[in-house]
């Protein structure tokens, strides 16, 4: 299990926190210090997910009664950029844009992670100074590992782009 932190970086363009998987210090353009995949877990949370406590409510829906899901045998596909794939007890996160950034997850983990997403929109965290704790993660594998994992799983719905 790899053990990782979403941050809360202040958005100047967006006038508010926004989720990151870098560090302030962090140039973009090289490894980032975490790893890719909490990159696309944030990075997901941020364009697929939004701000829309409607669209995590949903999501945590779907995780919890995926038989009642729009997509009840886990083929989510793609949102704005992510591809959501959900076989079992393991969700696949990832984008075809960038090949590191992919991870693999339990339900009960990506359910940790919604909620506290759900309690960080719902808090008011206007101050650029005064920034929300970061949510801890926990995830299986990322970048093509994860790819590997997921693809491995009996029933997988295979991960529809290469690497």
């Amino acid at each position: 299990m790899l053990n990782k932190k979403i941050i809360f970086s202040w958005s100047k363009t967006f006038g508010m926190f926004r989720p990151s998987g870098c560090f302030s210090d962090e140039n973009i353009r090289y490894r980032p210090k975490q790893g890719y995949g909490i990159i696309a877990l944030a990075s997901w949370l941020s364009s697929d997910l939004q701000c829309s406590i409607n669209s995590v409510n949903i999501w945590i829906s779907n995780l919890i009664d995926l038989e009642n899901s729009p997509a009840p045998d886990g083929m989510f596909g793609v949102g704005n950029a992510f591809w959501v794939l959900i076989t079992g007890n393991y969700v696949f996160i990832g984008t075809e844009y960038v090949e590191e950034q992919q991870v693999i997850m339990t339900k009960e983990q990506l359910l940790y992670v919604l909620e506290q997403y759900k309690a960080f929109l719902e808090g008011d965290y206007n101050d650029p100074n005064n920034p929300p704790d970061p949510i801890d993660v926990e995830f299986i594998a990322e970048g093509q590992e994860a790819i590997d994992i997921y693809n491995g799983l009996p029933n997988s719905h295979l991960v529809p782009y290469a690497c």
